[in-house]
């Protein structure tokens, strides 16, 4: 999509762009994603962390808490998932999610690989996603495992 950052992380893609103030997400899960099976390799925690909030525009998606709730989620609706969950898509329909972050004032959290290649989020709430672009990059382009407190230990303010 024209005039956005497009990542690949986990098997998902991935769009971000702005909008005034805010920033857009564009998240398209495949048939048959499970965040356990794609994206704790890529995160390393036991749950997704990353609260979601936005707009299920296509698909279904289950989403078990670590309590032993469940969720179903079915276009077209608004939803919110709080941090601490598996989830995974239902059916053969991709699920495509767009979730927006406020226009408040927020501090920018940069890490810069050495090959000149940069990686930014706008909030605390993205950290993890971040840990996980950098350490997809360093294995993908250089063939290099980065740790976790490696990439956080790199992570600048601006």
């Amino acid at each position: 999509m024209q005039g956005t950052d497009h990542r690949e992380i986990g098997g998902l893609l991935l769009d971000i762009g702005k909008a005034g103030g805010s920033r857009i997400k564009r998240i398209i899960y495949p048939p048959g994603f499970r965040w356990s099976t794609h994206m704790k390799p890529v995160v390393k925690t036991e749950l997704c962390m990353h609260a979601h909030a936005g707009f299920l525009a296509q698909g279904q998606i289950h989403v078990q808490y670590e309590d032993g709730d469940t969720v179903e989620l079915a276009a077209p609706q608004f939803v919110s998932v709080e941090p601490g969950h598996d989830a995974w898509v239902v059916g053969d329909e991709p699920c495509v999610i767009v979730e927006m972050t406020g226009s408040s004032p927020a501090t920018t959290q940069v890490v810069a690989c050495p090959c000149g290649v940069s990686f930014r989020i706008d909030n605390d709430d993205a950290l993890e996603h971040l840990v996980a672009a950098v350490q997809e990059h360093a294995r993908g382009s250089h063939d290099h495992a980065v740790t976790r407190e490696h990439v956080l230990a790199e992570v600048t303010s601006v």
